[in-house]
């Protein structure tokens, strides 16, 4: 019995499995953990360990531990960046400094297809991962997410205001009212994005990539992805078993 968590900047999901199987899932306001606040059905389980890849700072890692020696006496087992994990060999020139939800997003996608992929997983900010035929890890982008984009242009434009949450779409043809053009141009960028890491990493491995969704906001990309892609929602969470076998 494992529970895994995955703490992002803005939102934590985690699942519980049993025997490989998910028997529970649920999800936490990242800004909750911070105020010590414990996610809902975590007091019915008995996990026999505690995996946990985790972005939010040391001040959500120690309530995290906390819970894990209180509730389930056990240790956190927080997932880490290494230099080489699962065939997978990181590209950062310092590979403490690679987000480790990336890491794993990556060593997931590899043990699943052992060939050149990009990963682009759509949280706060829109991460885009290149890994090779043989598992090198090329480097990546980072540009801003779906919500920093909107509230950027919220906060500096007088007319430029979507009044709408970006809905799921399967047209980017122009829009012809405010919302449209601002919420079909925040995935123009990002496509546009896509494909020029596409373009690079089918450049350098010499074959045709496979991309791989993941995140809070990958559906939105999906749906208007027009060619072959993986969606993935617990990419990172599927890393946990390899970084933390």
């Amino acid at each position: 019995m494992i529970l895994e968590l995955d703490v992002g900047n803005t939102r934590g999901k985690w699942r519980y499995l049993v025997e490989g199987e998910v028997i529970a899932r649920g999800d936490i306001e990242t800004a909750q953990l911070r105020e010590q606040v414990m996610p809902f059905g975590w007091a019915d389980l008995t996990p026999q360990r505690f995996r946990v890849v985790n972005v939010a700072g040391p001040i959500v890692a120690e309530f995290l531990s906390q819970v894990a020696r209180n509730l389930f006496t056990l240790e956190v087992e927080f997932s880490a960046v290494a230099p080489q994990c699962a065939g997978v060999i990181c590209g950062y020139e310092d590979h403490s400094a690679l987000g480790v939800d990336r890491w794993l997003a990556m060593l997931a996608a590899y043990q699943q297809s052992s060939r050149a992929s990009l990963i682009v997983d759509c949280g706060s900010a829109v991460t885009l991962d290149l890994l090779d035929n043989s598992g090198r890890h090329i480097g990546g982008y980072i540009v801003p997410g779906f919500g920093l984009m909107n509230r950027a242009l919220s906060a500096d434009t007088h007319a430029a205001k979507s009044r709408e949450e970006l809905a799921l779409t399967k047209t980017l043809g122009a829009g012809r009212n405010t919302n449209e053009a601002i919420n079909r141009g925040l995935l123009l960028m990002v496509l546009g994005a896509v494909d020029r890491a596409m373009e690079e990493l089918r450049s350098r491995s010499g074959s045709l990539p496979l991309l791989w969704l993941t995140g809070g906001d990958a559906q939105l990309l999906s749906a208007v992805y027009q060619h072959e892609h993986r969606l993935v929602p617990d990419l990172v969470m599927d890393g946990l078993a390899l970084s933390n076998p």
